[in-house]
Parts: C-alpha cells; structure tokens; sequence
C-alpha cells in the first residue's frame, strides 16, 4: 500500500512539472513581463519594437511647443507619452521615471509609447 501511494504522488508530481513547463513555453507565465529597453534603443532601432510591451527609463519632461510628455535618455533622445493622466505626468516633471506601455510608431514617423504605468525612481 505504501509503494503504491509513492508511485501515486511520483506521478502527480511529474503531471505538475510537465504542466507547467507546458504553461511557461506557451506564454501563460510571462503575459505580464515587459522587456526593459533603452530609450536609446527605441529610438534607435523602433521597427524592432514596434507593437510591443515595453519598459523604459529616463527623465520626464513636458514641451510646451508640441504640448506633449515626453521621457528623455541623458543623452537626448525621447519618446513621447500617449494615453496616461495629464496631471499625474505634470506631477513627475523633471523627475527620473519608469514607463510601461505599448511602444509604437505612427504614420509621421513620431515613436511614442502609450504608457500603462508611470513611476518615479
């Protein structure tokens, strides 16, 4: 009776690392991850990105000639902030901030990211 119990929790344990390792290749256990990528990069290379879920990091400054938020590299590249709250972003001017959002490249060539979460460092 006892072997038979072991066998028993043996198999279950073997179904468990198989279904998870199944769930993992397919996805289900990194829907939520963002790659972290350079504003540098993007900018650099945004067809490589296009689309995609993305974190990124960098100053948050507001232009008033185009009037939009934009997340800055130190060495001046940026990107431009669609579809999170205004006030929130006037808040974190000037601030060192980690974006979150679906990077993307419009029609003009403009990069921007339509940002999910935005928090300062």
């Amino acid at each position: 009776m006892g072997r038979l119990l072991l066998y028993a929790c043996i198999l279950v344990l073997a179904v468990f690392v198989l279904a998870a390792a199944f769930l993992l290749q397919a996805g289900g256990g990194t829907s939520s991850a963002a790659p972290t990528v350079s504003v540098h990069d993007l900018s650099v290379a945004p067809g490589e990105h296009d689309d995609a879920r993305v974190t990124t990091s960098g100053v948050l400054r507001f232009l008033h000639e185009p009037e939009d938020h934009f997340v800055i590299s130190a060495d001046g590249l940026a990107i431009v902030l669609r579809g999170y709250d205004e006030g929130a972003l006037r808040a974190l001017d000037g601030k060192p901030v980690t974006v979150t959002g679906r990077f993307g490249v419009d029609e003009d060539d403009l990069i921007f990211i339509d940002a999910e979460s935005v928090e300062a460092d």
